[in-house]
């Protein structure tokens, strides 16, 4: 009987697992554009979480919903847009996305060490 429930309890966390990797969110009416994007960033970015080399950006534009999808620690993050004196700035716990357009991107992340950056530069962009 313990085997039986050991089973049924990793069956039900596989499932619980499996339903964590997509997320969908209904916004009737509203259309949706996104844009994938390639970024490189110097090396100050790798101890941020960014992945060294080319990676990708996707920014998902619904209505009044601004979203931002990086790479970080190996696992994608979600930014939301936030208020910006100029540019687009996307934050997610401790780091914000910074894009001032011709001026650059910049990952700032706050730690117990301070405020760190990496300045980055857009590769590649393309909308869908």
């Amino acid at each position: 009987m313990r085997y039986a429930a050991a089973i049924a309890g990793a069956m039900f966390l596989m499932g619980m697992a499996a339903i964590a990797e997509d997320l969908s969110i209904s916004l009737p009416g509203v259309e949706i554009v996104r844009i994938h994007a390639s970024f490189q960033c110097g090396p100050e970015g790798v101890p941020l979480g960014l992945p060294s080399g080319t990676f990708p950006v996707e920014y998902i534009n619904a209505g009044e919903n601004h979203l931002a999808v990086l790479p970080l620690w190996g696992k994608q993050q979600i930014l939301a847009n936030v208020v910006s004196a100029s540019g687009a700035r996307y934050a997610a716990g401790r780091y914000i996305w910074w894009d001032a357009g011709d001026r650059g991107v910049t990952l700032y992340a706050e730690g117990i060490d301070g405020h760190r950056k990496a300045d980055c530069h857009l590769v590649k962009k393309q909308r869908h």
